[in-house]
């Protein structure tokens, strides 16, 4: 992926800009920044603005080079070297001028793709938004990451709340506000469901192949470091993975040490809170709460690893003091009571 940071040159440096640029150190994701609103800032802040983003930029946590474009040629060379990691362009631009929009825009055009998207294998489909179209029905947008869809293709979407995968039919599919017959690996597109409901759906699930076996899980296994934390991390600690799409609570269930601190890097083996979810080997996440921020990798899964169950205690309790539930009187009732009266 490609983090690209904007900022308002009078507004400065705000905070979430520096989290977002930390955050894209930590996972070695390449960035560019866009300075924006430059026709109402007066020179002095622009150029006061642009000297605390080129010190951090050169600070040793980034080790950036950065590199104002103002130019075609520095389009070109910004471009080519963008996938080093270490260069880092900034654009000065304006919406309302227009004033080096097109550079900015041939840069996009130039950028070459950094995930290897592979058509000819099984679908995988990464759900990212839900929608309700009155008179089409359920909608779902997000990346296709292998494979191909195609109009009145039959796949699998899940896990739901149970760890289950419903079989769908695609309806239709727009790819950019058009109607399109099929979407490739790396095309993002959004596809209306055939008989489906919003509630059944939700971010995260994952369109996939009916013969790719598809498998819920619980509990996985991740090196994670961790970035920032008041205090110390440990067992039954509790904050919200992001991997991919996937934004759920996890608690860690065990660690490869007995502590952590901001700068430790510990193997800790993860656990869902509320359902099971589609996630892989291999893949990055985010593991943050509040101030609390963690990145790592994601070494194992297990899929044979069993539901939460809520105890003996909560049972016990729940059939000593089973659930009642309240009887709304109807109109008939309430008149019958106030004749007896």
């Amino acid at each position: 992926g490609i983090n690209a940071e904007y900022g308002g040159a009078n507004a400065g440096i705000i905070g979430m800009t520096k989290e977002h640029l930390g955050l894209s150190l930590a996972l070695g994701v390449p960035v560019f920044v866009v300075v924006t609103k430059i026709d109402m800032c007066p020179p002095n802040v622009l150029e006061e603005t642009m000297k605390l983003l080129v010190k951090i930029l050169k600070s040793p946590g980034c080790r950036k080079i950065p590199l104002l474009v103002s130019s075609q040629d520095d389009v070109i060379v910004s471009a080519t070297n963008f996938s080093s990691e270490r260069i880092c362009p900034i654009f000065q631009i304006s919406n309302v001028t227009g004033q080096n929009m097109e550079l900015l825009k041939s840069f996009l055009n130039l950028l070459s793709v950094k995930n290897v998207y592979r058509e000819g294998d099984t679908v995988e489909f990464q759900i990212d938004d839900t929608y309700s179209v009155p008179g089409v029905g359920t909608v779902i947008s997000g990346t296709c990451m292998r494979g191909s869809i195609k109009i009145n293709d039959t796949l699998l979407m899940g896990p739901n709340s149970l760890g289950e995968f419903k079989t769908i039919l695609i309806k239709s599919i727009h790819r950019k506000r058009l109607p399109v017959k099929e979407v490739r690996a790396g095309q993002s597109a959004s596809f209306a469901l055939k008989k489906i409901k919003r509630a059944d759906v939700r971010k995260g699930m994952v369109l996939v192949s009916p013969h790719s076996n598809p498998q819920a899980i619980w509990e996985f296994e991740a090196e994670i470091r961790v970035l920032h934390h008041p205090t110390t991390i440990s067992v039954r600690y509790q904050a919200m993975v992001h991997s991919g799409s996937i934004r759920q609570t996890a608690s860690i269930v065990n660690m490869s040490v007995q502590h952590m601190r901001t700068g430790d890097k510990a193997l800790c083996r993860f656990r869902f809170i509320k359902h099971p979810e589609y996630i892989k080997a291999d893949h990055r996440m985010v593991f943050r709460e509040g101030r609390t921020k963690a990145v790592g990798n994601i070494l194992r899964v297990f899929p044979d690893a069993p539901p939460p169950s809520r105890g003996p205690k909560r049972d016990k309790m729940k059939a000593i003091y089973p659930g009642r539930r309240r009887r709304v009187k109807s109109f008939n009732d309430r008149l019958e009571t106030t004749e007896t009266k």
